[in-house]
């Protein structure tokens, strides 16, 4: 196995990916604020906290978005607001389109995981076949560069391969599934559909805290197998968990990390539960939620993996990849959320609607949705308006919306931006 420096240096020298930074470099100087070193400040903003991963021809700098080089990449670069000035607008997080939207296309499931968001609104109906492949594509029309297919459970739906085939090379797809109906075959038939991500939930190293957490006897088992048959597959497979603050320890930590490299995964996700489904008004708060101890214990851990224990898989951190140390928060610009009814929410975690896909022009949506939400946060939308939700009839639609979003930004920069803008890039 390549090192974590080799594997940067062979990226820098892979032909393919030099191709693909003139590629840029030609559109990006219509920006009179760029200059020849800027593609390797967004590179080393990007890759900070990271390990770099050679998979399936490309790079994956972050799951959080496309691989490199890729048509999709170059999307997500398009997606600042004007095209003569790309560069200024991706310092500043302007977004003619978000980078990412994540689509519940059903809610339907065979678990009741009590930290799902997806488990109050929007129980009882889901589009259709030809209405998901319309909205998947007016968003590439609209220029979004990578869907997260969540649920409920999106295996359950039997045209999930159609419509992910509808889904052009203009955009990366991750699916997240439980996994108990991830057969070998399925699996295949994902890969061959255009998927490139596939995240496999498991919280936990321990067989009976997973099945408690996800309240099905099987879910541990399905899970490891889910994660074997992906990687099989050629998928890039993630294992996607939420850890709760009481087992958010270094040595639980690294078994989890070890039972999911085990079974073939390439990364590990770290989600920090956020209040909503059941965990919207718990009385365990002090046993669920992280402190500021807890994140910086999570992120020393995370840059030690990745730059170091490289007979483990990589690791990622939602407190960091979307904390203002990265990215931040880019819930309504960077990223949004359609509900299984088509409702435009900035986040999967934010039930705030600014209309409906079906009734309105998604452009039209977006922009009012960005309008309020400005730019990337340095603090989580989810947590800030979590006790504003609290009482409320959700989603929120209308003025409430509006001002759910607009009310919830200091103005400040995450890093990522705030460091392009400057022109300061320097490593962590």
């Amino acid at each position: 196995m390549l090192t974590h420096r080799q594997d940067v240096q062979a990226m820098l020298s892979d032909y393919k990916y030099l191709q693909f930074i003139v590629d840029m470099d030609r559109e990006f100087r219509n920006d009179p604020s760029y200059r020849s070193r800027s593609q390797l400040k967004i590179l080393e903003g990007a890759a900070r906290g990271e390990r770099i991963i050679p998979f399936d021809d490309k790079y994956v700098v972050s799951s959080f978005f496309p691989p490199m080089p890729s048509p999709a990449f170059k999307t997500f670069l398009s997606g600042a607001a004007n095209t003569e000035t790309m560069f200024s607008d991706l310092s500043q997080g302007r977004r003619s389109a978000p980078l990412s939207t994540h689509v519940c296309i059903t809610t339907r499931c065979q678990y009741r995981c009590e930290h799902c968001g997806a488990t109050t609104p929007d129980k009882c109906s889901e589009l259709s076949r030809d209405q998901w492949k319309k909205v998947f594509a007016d968003l590439q029309d609209l220029g979004v560069a990578y869907f997260g297919i969540s649920g409920g459970e999106p295996l359950l739906r039997r045209d999930l391969e159609e419509i992910i085939r509808s889904i052009d090379d203009r955009s990366t797809t991750l699916l997240f599934t439980n996994a108990r109906a991830l057969s070998p075959e399925r699996a295949e038939s994902l890969k061959e559909s255009g998927l490139f991500y596939l995240a496999v939930s498991l919280d936990s190293p321990d067989e009976k805290e997973h099945n408690r957490f996800r309240r099905n006897p099987r879910a541990y088992e399905y899970a490891l197998t889910g994660i074997e048959n992906s990687s099989r597959a050629g998928l890039y497979t993630i294992v996607s968990a939420v850890v709760y603050k009481n087992l958010l320890t270094r040595d639980n930590l690294l078994q989890l990390f070890r039972t999911a490299g085990e079974h073939g995964a390439h990364e590990v996700r770290i989600h920090q539960p956020v209040p909503s489904g059941e965990l919207s008004d718990t009385e365990e708060a002090e046993d669920i939620f992280y402190t500021p101890d807890d994140i910086k214990m999570l992120h020393d851990l995370q840059f030690e993996i990745n730059e170091l224990r490289l007979d483990l898989p990589k690791v990622s951190s939602f407190t960091f990849t979307e904390g203002p140390e990265k990215f931040g928060c880019g819930a309504g610009v960077m990223h949004s959320y359609i509900s299984s009814t088509g409702e435009l929410w900035p986040c999967d975690f934010v039930p705030a609607s600014f209309g409906n896909v079906l009734e309105q022009p998604v452009a039209e949506l977006y922009q009012k949705m960005n309008c309020a939400a400005r730019a990337p946060r340095t603090e989580c939308l989810a947590r800030t308006a979590a006790r504003q939700l609290q009482g409320k009839n959700l989603p929120l639609v209308g003025d409430e919306a509006v001002e759910l979003c607009a009310n919830c930004n200091s103005g400040q920069l995450p890093r990522f931006f705030a460091d392009l803008k400057s022109g300061d890039m320097h490593a962590a």
